[in-house]
């Protein structure tokens, strides 16, 4: 599918987005070896999935040439919102503790 000219910035910015995300995930995949149990694996945890589920909704955002925009942003709002989610619930538990 050809994308049209007005498009190309947005993908382009898009996958900007999707290299910066992979990138955390990649260093906080290293940390996580470095710094084993406790509290501090703990944080590095809920880091990566929280950036993992970011990156599943920008990722969503490419669905919406297969099968429309509506879905697409649909899927990368509840993404986005999961994510949201889990980091609050995540830092309430550290707050509990």
């Amino acid at each position: 599918m050809l994308i049209p000219m007005e498009m190309t910035e947005l993908v382009l910015s898009l996958c900007l987005m999707l290299a910066v995300y992979l990138i955390i995930i990649i260093v906080f995949f290293f940390a996580r070896r470095k710094y084993k149990g406790g509290l501090i694996e703990t944080v590095i945890n809920l880091v990566i999935c929280t950036v993992g589920f970011l990156f599943v909704a920008d990722l969503s955002l490419f669905l919406g040439y297969q099968y429309g925009l509506s879905l697409a942003f649909t899927i990368n709002v509840v993404f986005k919102i999961v994510a949201m989610v889990f980091l609050s619930v995540g830092g309430m538990k550290f707050f509990v503790k």
